[in-house]
């Protein structure tokens, strides 16, 4: 690795200056009610991340400035059972070796001290045994490339990407009963990130070769199923009446007595839909 240049320290307090100048309160940007809701909006937190970190004034576009290292930022909420944290990569840096890391951790962001980050969530975070965290093949660092990790009620890490049209495992063992907050290591030659919303179709998302992800179900359109994200979105749920997950995987999540994963609420049957009938 190359050593930090010399003028990245001076460059990020003088860009930190001028952002915190768009840091509006805390209680002002959802972090007093860490939740896990996933209506409220997910971006960066905005206080706790590596020493080279520089958050946009929106939270939503994380850039390391110098080395290689002292990258990490996390999510402000938790993040729920099967919601899809989405990346973009903006910025890659040749010079360095390795790429993005990402995972869950279960300490709360608000309750960390910055100064006391460690410069790398691979090995360090993760020895502290509250973060499970793993590097990403490199063909996910690309400049472009829109990526997307979650973790299931089993406690499995899975990631997928634009040059993917299957699910990939990452990580095992993740302990899902209490709070988790994503987190990401800007590390080596990912530059800078941002975090996208759920959907990534939005933000001209589409797997190779296929021309749209979409169906006609119950005369409307609705997308494929939220948990294995190959399969039609097909199962009925009730009484909440959400079409979000294919019926296999709407079985898995009713016999495991899980919650429907867009509203939370308690699901008491499942109806399956044949479109066209």
């Amino acid at each position: 690795m190359l050593g930090l240049a010399g003028r990245g320290t001076e460059h990020l307090a003088a860009a930190q200056s001028i952002t915190s100048s768009f840091l509006p309160p805390v209680s002002h940007i959802g972090m007093e009610n860490s939740d896990g809701d996933a209506s409220q909006a997910l971006f960066f937190h905005p206080f706790t991340h590596g020493s080279q970190v520089l958050l946009d004034e929106f939270h939503h576009v994380a850039e390391r400035v110098s080395s290689f290292h002292d990258g990490i930022v996390f999510t402000n909420r938790p993040i729920q059972l099967h919601e899809k944290v989405t990346l973009k990569i903006l910025k890659k840096e040749a010079r360095w070796h390795g790429g993005l890391r990402v995972g869950f951790t279960s300490m709360d962001p608000s309750k960390m001290d910055p100064g006391h980050l460690p410069p790398f969530v691979c090995p360090h975070l993760v020895m502290q045994g509250k973060t499970w965290a793993a590097v990403l093949p490199d063909q996910c660092i690309e400049e472009g490339t829109i990526l997307m990790f979650w973790v299931d009620h089993r406690g499995r890490v899975f990631f997928r990407s634009q040059q993917e049209a299957r699910n990939l495992p990452l990580l095992t063992g993740v302990p899902v009963r209490g709070r988790l907050w994503a987190v990401i290591d800007v590390y080596g030659q990912t530059k800078a990130v941002q975090l996208l919303g759920e959907h990534p179709q939005a933000h001209g998302w589409k797997r190779r070769g296929q021309p749209s992800a979409r169906l006609s179900l119950l005369g409307g359109d609705v997308e494929e199923c939220v948990i294995c994200c190959s399969h039609e979105a097909n199962a009925l749920l009730q009484p909440c009446g959400h079409a979000t997950l294919c019926h296999c995987c709407a079985q898995e999540v009713f016999h495991n007595n899980q919650p429907c994963p867009f509203c939370r609420e308690q699901i008491q049957d499942i109806v399956q839909v044949i479109p066209g009938e």
